[in-house]
């Protein structure tokens, strides 16, 4: 996973896992998780997004492990179970195992491994949850401000991307009234929108909401703010009906950085 999506699962997992938990796979939420160290020793090093041991009540205890996927990895199934193996070994508890798919195709990798590895007699597999496939009204009605920027990531329902990133803002205003965390919870929702190639339309949203604070100095900001120009002017120089001076002013750019971008998508043919 990118540096900037695995920041944002780091920071809200705490406040987001458990009512995503149940709301997406319909496992029943722990009354406690008790934090394991994060990385695993044995004959190789390992770190996993998310795991905990769960009580469910005092008969019931797992281990319960969580990763988070943009990339659709072939052989997710393998490293699934090379986790789970190292689990049990450690712990000796149940593992429940699940793979949080963001992406913005289909995934097509494989959850069991006889599915990869025909003949096989092991019969090893993960649940595989893609977020593609959930409402985001359910995500964006709730009153967790970490979970309602996940909508973004979910199903529109036939909806106008435009809306849906207006809708996400309007809640986040409505919950958020602290200015600060309003101000983290939209530059997280800036980067996850990339996702689904949406962070122009997210910025040019953020830039006209009635409230003001200052996101421009933020690394995160500028480099959504970059990349919105950016798939402006590309769009622009395909389009082919523009002079170059045209696509610069209505960018605010120099006609240089427009050129740049041009020999981009030439060298990429």
């Amino acid at each position: 996973m990118g540096n900037d999506y695995d920041r944002i699962i780091k920071e809200n997992i705490e406040a987001v896992i458990l009512p995503l938990m149940e709301k997406l796979t319909g496992l029943p939420q722990p009354k406690k998780l008790e934090n394991i160290p994060d990385e695993l020793q044995l004959t190789l090093e390992r770190k996993p997004d998310f795991s905990r041991i769960a009580t469910e009540s005092e008969s019931k205890r797992y281990l319960l492990h969580i990763e988070f996927q943009v990339a659709d990895e072939s052989n997710m199934v393998l490293r699934m179970q090379t986790y789970r193996a190292l689990f049990q070994e450690i712990y000796r508890l149940p593992v429940e195992q699940f793979v949080f798919y963001l992406g913005q195709k289909a995934p097509k990798m494989v959850s069991r491994i006889a599915d990869l590895i025909p003949g096989d007699k092991n019969n090893f597999s993960f649940s595989l949850v893609n977020t593609q496939q959930y409402d985001y009204q359910s995500l964006i009605n709730s009153r967790i401000p970490e979970e309602i920027i996940f909508a973004i990531v979910g199903d529109f329902k036939n909806e106008q991307p435009e809306k849906i990133v207006n809708d996400i803002l309007k809640r986040l205003l409505q919950i958020s009234p602290d200015k600060k965390k309003l101000q983290r919870y939209i530059q997280q929702l800036l980067v996850l929108s990339k996702l689904r190639n949406l962070e122009a339309e997210t910025l040019k949203q953020t830039e006209a909401m009635p409230i003001e604070f200052d996101i421009s100095k933020d690394v995160v900001y500028q480099k959504g703010k970059l990349e919105a120009k950016k798939t402006m002017i590309t769009e622009m120089l395909k389009d082919g009906s523009l002079p170059l001076e045209k696509i610069a002013a209505y960018a605010s750019v120099t006609v240089d950085e427009v050129v740049a971008i041009q020999q981009e998508i030439t060298n990429t043919k």
